[in-house]
């Protein structure tokens, strides 16, 4: 329980800390960044996040992304696959997919919304 609460904790200063934008992340690199093993960090993510660590990580990225798109609308005119980059993600396709399985949406119908919503000076400054 004590073990527990310090992983959670310390899976909280990774989150603030926006580490898992490292496209490196991985569990056994996550494990060993929070001195732990892989099979009890698994464990913990399930259990305590509701969800395994690969979908854990994507859900983090996309709401990363998201916070971006809508307070830096520089972010709206980004590529698909360069807000993929910036958040993490190896392939653009694998972005997709987590963002539409996270949001119900794709990330370009997203960013479409958002402009609709909010029709800020939108230059071209890529």
């Amino acid at each position: 329980e004590k073990t527990e609460q310090i992983i959670l904790y310390k899976l909280k200063i990774f989150e603030d800390a926006e580490k898992y934008i490292n496209p490196k992340v991985s569990l056994q690199f996550l494990a060993k960044e929070l001195d732990t093993n892989t099979k009890y960090l698994s464990e913990i993510i399930n259990k305590k996040k509701g969800q395994n660590f690969n979908n854990y990580i994507n859900e983090l990225r996309i709401n990363y992304i998201i916070r971006k798109l809508k307070s830096e609308p520089k972010y709206q005119n980004y590529k698909v696959s360069s807000l993929a980059e910036e958040c993490g993600f190896n392939s653009r396709n694998t972005f997709t997919l987590a963002f539409k399985n996270t949001l119900g949406m794709s990330p370009a119908n997203f960013v479409g919304f958002i402009k609709k919503e909010n029709p800020v000076h939108t230059s071209s400054i890529v």
